[in-house]
């Protein structure tokens, strides 16, 4: 009898623990960052497999190991990964290893950054033989305010060694499939939220106003030719040193908002290609957030945003870029052959130069280089239509190219370039939008500011003709539209729109 008293009691609790129904609500949140861009110490890791994720390559496998001699590192499938976080140089002959940080507050003046030193966590060696250089974590640099209060700044630049397995047997030597730098204001010690540990207590990321940012790296080989990311107003400058080349990165930090609440789980069966029904039920049934990374965030961004009201949970600062160059791995047990993977198209490849920057303060762009659809280049992006205070969300939008690459992407000679810049949002285009191109010394600039989401398409279509403007001028009641390059309004009259 006790025994089954006992079956039944287990069977009531079981009753209790399993949802009589299937939840319909899910939590979902828009990753703002790539998962590698959220490393601050650095690992090596063995690879498995190889995918892309929104223009980046995504190197997968889930064994970590203690070195490059380890078996189960030896047996990947694709290779061996040394993610590392590059250290501060130690000298002005080091390479792979982060120079110079330069701060400007809002308001004030700009002023060079003090190394305050690294995170605790994961490091490794330099090791010459496989020319690996040596894996920091994270650095704390600071600046002095004009209220003399010390403000701090967490600095991550990553740099991905790959050793891959060749399909001749044995490995390559060191490719380098991709770059990025972040730069985060934060608190010491603090109590909450902690992000690392600096002097044995936690660190977490500090609310903060636009500031301007100049990071200087010295590497051993050239970055990736395109770079994007989230600031405003982005420049590289790439100069030869010694056995190596100096990378300047400049923007200020852009405000970002972040997308998470409760979506329907009916929303994700109108996209097959993305979460399948079973674990977008799953986290719905067990109340977990689904993260929906950037990879996928241009695809559910419209249906996302729709769900929870064109509304943001919070804006968050952020100031980073990223980027890929073109490697060879294995890619084929049956055919046995090493394939090119990655990479930003012909144009940007085949320069011999530094192609170009994006950056956005959109929480998802797509962030690959231009290529040309119905004759011009076309650049999405998504935010929610509103901040959480409820005001309007307004975007920025900058590149920052070589000319050579633009005019390689529409075919046209050696020839000054002209641009049309639109922002169309359904069909319409946003007439509130300030637009600017610019091209000098071998250097194209397009600005696009005060734009709304939330998922607009800025299109910039490329000539060497000057495009004619039209506008209208008023003299009393006598009415003229004037179109020209440059129109201007005849003696006396006055422009009205």
């Amino acid at each position: 009898m006790k025994k089954i008293v006992l079956l039944l009691s287990i069977f009531a609790l079981c009753l209790q623990l399993t949802p009589t129904h299937a939840a319909s609500s899910v939590k979902v949140a828009i990753a703002i960052e790539n998962l590698s861009d959220e490393l601050y110490e650095s690992q090596i890791r063995r690879i498995d497999y190889i995918g892309v994720s929104n223009g980046l390559p995504y190197l997968g496998g889930s064994s970590t190991c203690e070195n490059f001699e380890d078996q189960n590192c030896k047996d990947a499938v694709v290779g061996i990964l040394a993610e590392t976080v590059l250290p501060t140089c130690e000298s002005q002959e080091k390479l792979d290893c982060v120079e110079s940080l330069r701060v400007t507050l809002v308001g004030e003046s700009e002023a060079v950054a003090k190394f305050e030193g690294t995170l605790e966590g994961k490091v490794f060696n330099e090791n010459i033989d496989k020319n690996i250089s040596s894996g920091s974590t994270s650095s704390i640099f600071s600046v002095l305010d004009k209220n003399k209060n010390l403000q701090y700044f967490l600095v991550t630049v990553q740099l991905n060694q790959l050793i891959a397995k060749k399909s001749i047997g044995g490995f390559s030597s060191t490719q380098n499939p991709y770059f990025s730098a972040s730069i985060k204001r934060v608190v010491l010690n603090s109590k909450s939220n902690c992000l690392g540990i600096f002097r044995s207590s936690c660190i977490s990321v500090a609310k903060s106003d636009e500031s301007t940012f100049s990071l200087t790296v010295n590497l051993k080989n050239y970055p990736p030719k395109w770079l994007a990311g989230r600031l405003e107003k982005p420049s590289v400058k790439i100069s030869n040193i010694d056995q190596g080349v100096k990378v300047r990165i400049t923007g200020t930090s852009v405000q970002v908002p972040v997308v998470k609440g409760l979506v329907p789980v009916d929303l994700f069966a109108n996209y097959p290609r993305g979460f399948s029904a079973s674990m977008v039920q799953s986290a719905a049934d067990r109340g977990t957030e689904l993260v929906i990374d950037s990879g996928l965030a241009l695809m559910y961004a419209a249906d996302v945003f729709d769900a929870l009201n064109e509304k943001s949970a919070e804006v968050k600062s952020y100031w980073n870029v990223n980027g890929s160059s073109q490697f060879t791995a294995f890619c084929s047990d049956e055919l046995k052959v090493d394939c090119l993977q990655g990479g930003n198209g012909p144009c940007v490849e085949r320069s011999s130069e530094f192609s170009g920057v994006l950056g956005t303060n959109a929480l998802a762009f797509k962030r690959n280089p231009p290529n040309l659809m119905n004759d011009e280049m076309q650049f999405l992006l998504a935010s929610p239509h509103y901040m959480p205070d409820s005001k309007l969300t307004t975007g920025s939008f900058s590149i920052e190219s070589s000319s050579r690459m633009l005019r390689c992407v529409y075919g046209l000679p050696d020839l000054p370039l002209f641009a049309e810049i639109s922002v169309v949002t359904d069909g319409a285009i946003q007439k509130t939008a300030t637009k600017s191109f610019s091209e000098k010394n071998g250097i194209s600039r397009i600005n696009v500011n005060n734009f709304t989401f939330s998922t607009p398409v800025i299109k910039v279509k490329l000539s060497q003709v000057a495009p004619k403007l039209s506008i209208t001028c008023l003299k009393g009641k006598a009415k003229k539209l004037v179109t020209a390059v440059k129109p201007k309004c005849p003696a006396g009259y006055k422009k009205v729109s």
